[in-house]
């Protein structure tokens, strides 16, 4: 017997105890979570109908939304983290795992080794604000009306980051055994350890230099790590992580590592605690168990009815589906998933092309981030400070023009373009459908009552943004019960969801809020609005830069980590013109979505791709099918740039 493999066993047999016995943690802090994000649906709903039915709003709900926040981020970071679900670009690093494993696997773990220092420093500098509220006894609220301690939240950041730390960890381990396992069977390749280990140092040297060797301003380092924070998040760095880590550092440069520390942990406690940020989880339920209702199956039937005797009707269908789809899900990526496995393989059937097929799907999956609720709406709303509910008002236009120009795109193809829409017995025939008034009224029927409350309850007043998602949450939830396809599974399943979604979007927001600190410690928006007012630029050139700008960083960055990046820059210069914020986030929004239909990261493009499982269809078929109506969105771009009342006409 070896006494080496002897030995080893049990340490090996202790080290996967000690990961079962950390993951259980994991998953009871996730469980806590899940839970109460039901609580917090529960607890808007009853303030809402007891303010509504007796005029007697419950004390203390809007206080523990607003905590309620921080401690589903901390609770459930870690299960985000560990199944995969924080934001990073997949651009460049998926590439490399695939072509150049070893390379891909050694910058990996480089990146993972970020988030355990971040995570650590967060850890560190969150300390003293527990002892501090510990000791002080701490509370928050209206003393004689409803307070709550400070020091749990407190203590649930401390937890959430130690155990994010070693989670990051566990992934540099897993990264590096890996890696280990490859060069068992294989030779190292060239570049694979020295390009992340020079890439490292280089970064490094590069900071030390700037505070000092370079000595360089404020405004200076402020815009160099603008061109980092990009870079970092091509290469495929989470996107919370690289913000927060970089905009860390330079904070250190300017200032001191105390100032940046200190700053860190007041953005993880404190940068959250509006009541505003409930509509996040509220929404994202809505969504999924809106989903799980096959709603959106329902509503394509529908449309495809209404669209039977119309020439290339069924695409029609699918762009008007989405619309409606969209006024309940809130982002475009739910639209693809869902309509890529109910429209295209019936359009398929029908004889349409699948490069047509595919590109109405991708193309009218867009509608989601536009037409209210969007969460890339509240995330505009969030990094602006402008009304939520108003943006979502102002979406509405703007989302059934584009639907309106998508269907005409459709109509002059099929006119013009027979050829790449389908074959002339498809285009010239009729789709049996036999569906009666009351079946179209049954199926519309669950759809049109959640948008009526929730839109109409935001519009007419009755309630705000946050109280809509939780009503709309709740009125989604009984739908999908009185359907029949509520399961004690499926619920866990959509309430998890809902926590991972929550936990990756509002970690982005915390470092997003780093980041805009650090940007103007710099002087950065100073500049600018100098720079502005002495370029003699003018609103329109300065709109026309940025609009450009965002179509380019769509071809390799993610819609919300575009919007991160650019809307604390944006924001303090369209100050200095007095530009309505509404506005400006409408085209933000559709200027970001046209890249979810470019290439090379196309999210929308891949999601359809993944889903659909289809040899005959490829990434590029895909490409080229969205490309008509990614030309469409910029002409509506243009229209809503050009008239800002479609925008704010409900307003």
């Amino acid at each position: 017997m070896d006494l080496r493999t002897a030995g080893a066993a049990p340490a090996t047999k202790r080290r996967l105890d000690v990961m079962a016995a950390f993951d259980g943690l994991i998953s009871v802090l996730n469980a806590i979570g899940t839970v109460w994000i039901f609580v917090l649906m529960v607890a808007i709903n009853a303030d809402v109908f007891s303010r509504f039915l007796f005029n007697a709003p419950i004390s203390g709900v809007p206080l523990v939304v607003e905590m309620s926040i921080i401690a589903i981020v901390f609770l459930q970071i870690s299960a985000a983290l560990r199944g995969g679900r924080m934001t990073r670009s997949d651009v460049l690093i998926a590439k490399l795992l695939k072509q150049r494993p070893q390379l891909g696997f050694s910058l990996q773990a480089v990146y993972h080794a970020t988030g355990v220092v971040l995570m650590a420093v967060l850890f560190i500098y969150s300390e003293p604000f527990l002892e501090k509220a510990w000791r002080r006894d701490t509370y928050a609220g209206l003393e004689g009306d409803f307070t709550l301690p400070v020091w749990p939240l407190k203590l649930l950041i401390l937890i959430g980051a130690a155990v994010c730390t070693i989670q990051f960890a566990r992934h540099v381990g897993i990264d590096f055994r890996t890696l280990r396992g490859m060069l068992r069977r294989e030779r190292l390749e060239s570049g694979a350890v020295a390009i992340p280990v020079l890439g490292t140092a280089l970064v490094a040297f590069i900071f030390y230099a700037l505070g000092a060797i370079f000595e360089l301003s404020s405004v200076q380092v402020g815009l160099i790590s603008v061109l980092f924070v990009l870079f970092l998040v091509y290469i495929g760095v989470h996107v919370g992580v690289a913000l927060a880590a970089l905009s860390f550092v330079c904070m250190w440069v300017i200032r001191d590592l105390t100032v940046a520390g200190k700053l860190l942990a007041l953005a993880a406690s404190e940068s959250l605690q509006r009541y505003e940020f409930g509509v996040i989880p509220l929404f994202v339920l809505m969504g999924l168990l809106v989903s799980v209702s096959d709603i959106g199956k329902d509503t394509y039937d529908v449309a495809n009815h209404a669209f039977r005797r119309v020439k290339a009707g069924l695409g029609m269908a699918t762009v008007g589906a989405n619309a409606v789809f969209a006024a309940v899900t809130g982002t475009s990526i739910a639209s693809a998933s869902v309509f890529t496995k109910v429209a295209v393989p019936e359009m398929l059937r029908l004889g349409y092309k699948p490069r047509f097929a595919v590109g109405v799907v991708a193309g009218s999956s867009v509608l989601g981030m536009l037409i209210p609720p969007s969460l890339l709406l509240i995330l505009y709303g969030i990094l602006s400070e402008t009304s939520i509910g108003d943006l979502f008002i102002a979406g509405i236009v703007p989302g059934i023009v584009l639907a309106i120009a998508y269907c005409g795109l459709i109509w002059i193809m099929a006119r013009r373009f027979p050829g790449h829409v389908a074959g002339p017995v498809t285009l010239d025939g009729r789709v049996a459908s036999e569906m009666t008034w009351m079946e179209m009224s049954s199926k519309s029927l669950p759809i049109v009552l959640l948008i009526i409350v929730v839109l109409g309850g935001i519009y007419g007043g009755v309630f705000t943004a946050t109280e809509a998602g939780g009503v709309g949450a709740l009125g989604a939830l009984l739908l999908t019960i009185i359907k029949r396809r509520l399961t004690w599974a499926s619920l866990w399943r959509a309430l998890t969801e809902t926590g991972h979604v929550t936990a990756a979007i509002c970690f982005l927001l915390i470092s997003a809020h780093v980041y805009a600190r650090m940007i103007a410690m710099t002087g950065i928006p100073n500049v600018m609005e100098a720079y502005i007012v002495g370029s003699g630029l003018g609103l329109a050139g300065l709109i026309v830069i940025y609009l450009v700008t965002l179509i380019v960083l769509g071809t390799i960055l993610d819609a919300g980590s575009i919007m991160l990046i650019t809307v604390p820059l944006a924001v303090p210069a369209m100050a200095v013109f007095n530009v309505d914020m509404i506005w400006f986030g409408i085209i933000t929004i559709i200027a970001v979505e046209i890249g979810l239909l470019t290439p090379p990261l196309g999210l929308a493009c891949f999601v359809i791709h993944n889903n659909l499982q289809d040899d005959r269809i490829s990434i590029e078929d895909i490409f080229w099918g969205a490309a008509p109506f990614a030309l469409t969105m910029v002409v509506v771009l243009i229209l809503v740039t050009l008239v800002p009342k479609l925008a704010t006409i409900l307003l």
